[in-house]
């Protein structure tokens, strides 16, 4: 469980689709657990964590647990073992099915760690940033593991403070290379104004709904996108989950980011390929489709997003997939 983990790395998809989140087993094993039990812990006590949106973070798990099982895809990353005469990382981590292949790509390359790799798409990452950095903001208190209480009894005798201190730790490092990447994807400037405008601006809860939008719009249109508008639609996506009603209501007092966001989504709108989902415009169309008082069911809401944004080519399912 949780523990120091030192050997994540993030870096960006060549067609910028998404990052791979890479590290070695161990580091992916106690990061999934970390995530695991500060969620679970967090979404007991929480007086704001919808039980949906929980349930939406846990995906980030999902990805995790099967990457370092090994069916996500993994390599050998240099460490420099053979200036001490030394072989990477044992393979015992690794699927018995496995074992065979990783062994043939180290009798090539016998200096460097084996590291796991899952492929993670950008909206999903903003998502789980910006909702992370809300979780982190709230310190939890004795009281959560207050043995009067129904919920502080349950986890009394499994989670302590030290527990919640190591977790949060984690997360907050998986955070801080997220914000890294998006530093050097962006650039350093873009990446600075959207840091300073998510302390200074009260972001509103991440939806999974939107996100799903988001995911749909990408997938449609980035094949076709420059690298340039692939940019814009990061920057752009990053501002509306962080909540643009600030640049909209006091644009004086956000000039930079208004003029950062009024850009990106301009050429966004007047590109060859469909709307840039707003997310105001997408929940005032979503209104318009549904009934509030009716259940909305997952075929509908896909529907929804063809008619709407366009067919979901849906790559992943055909192989035509290129990250």
């Amino acid at each position: 469980m949780g523990g120091d983990i030192k050997m994540l790395k993030v870096r960006s998809t060549p067609n910028l689709y998404g990052v791979t989140l890479m590290g070695d087993y161990d580091d992916l094993d106690k990061l999934y657990d970390s995530i695991s039990n500060y969620l679970a812990f967090y979404q007991d006590n929480s007086v704001w964590f919808p039980y949906h949106e929980y349930e939406y973070m846990l995906s980030l798990n999902y990805d995790i647990r099967h990457c370092y099982q090994g069916d996500r895809g993994y390599e050998a990353v240099d460490n420099c073992a053979d200036r001490f005469e030394a072989w990477g990382s044992p393979d015992y981590g690794l699927p018995v099915e496995s074992r065979k292949e990783y062994r043939k790509l180290y009798k090539d390359f016998k200096n460097g760690n084996l590291y796991y790799k899952v492929e993670i798409l950008y909206p999903l990452i903003l998502h789980y940033m910006v909702t992370f950095e809300q979780i982190l903001e709230d310190e939890p208190t004795e009281d959560w593991l207050d043995t009067e209480n129904e919920v502080g009894d349950k986890w009394s005798e499994r989670y302590s403070m030290i527990d919640a201190m190591r977790d949060k730790a984690a997360i907050s490092h998986l955070v801080s290379l997220f914000w890294e990447n998006l530093q050097d994807v962006l650039g350093s400037e873009k990446a600075a104004a959207l840091h300073r405008y998510y302390i200074t601006n009260e972001c509103p809860i991440p939806s999974a709904i939107y996100c799903d939008a988001l995911i749909h719009c990408q997938l449609v249109n980035f094949e076709e996108m420059t690298r340039e508008e692939k940019l814009d639609f990061l920057l752009a996506a990053a501002y509306e989950i962080m909540g643009v009603e600030d640049i909209e209501e006091y644009p004086d007092e956000h000039e930079e980011d208004a003029d950062l966001y009024n850009a990106a989504t301009e050429r966004l709108n007047t590109g060859k390929h469909r709307r840039f989902p707003v997310r105001q415009a997408f929940y005032e169309a979503m209104d318009e489709a549904f009934d509030p008082s009716k259940p909305m069911y997952r075929n509908d809401f896909d529907q929804f997003l063809n008619d709407k944004y366009g067919i979901d080519p849906d790559p992943f399912e055909t192989g035509d997939f290129e990250w």
